[in-house]
């Protein structure tokens, strides 16, 4: 699965990954961004054709300025067909809070 196409280029963010995967999927836009805010209650959340396991936070330092970054980590599970096999596939994705 090519994002790299969606991105016109240019460096694509979590957000805009997600919405790629909404495309791919035929979900509408932001639906599984919605997913991962309601899997932070949750820890689970679940769809047809889609499940998002929310896995925690993680801090790092920038390397250039020194500041701290605290992002949530998601787990999507999903299947798509890829060359008329249906395969599963398995993204992590991290995500400003």
């Amino acid at each position: 699965m090519s994002y790299r196409s969606a991105a016109r280029g240019g460096h694509l963010t979590s957000e805009g990954y997600l919405e790629f995967i909404d495309q791919r999927l035929g979900f509408s836009r932001g639906t599984i961004y919605g997913l991962c805010l309601a899997a932070i209650r949750s820890k689970i959340e679940c769809m047809p054709g889609i499940k998002v396991t929310y896995r925690g936070q993680t801090e790092r330092m920038t390397p250039r300025h020194s500041v701290q970054v605290r992002k949530a980590v998601f787990l999507i599970e999903f299947k798509m067909t890829k060359e008329g096999k249906q395969i599963d596939r398995v993204v992590q994705v991290h995500l400003d809070i």
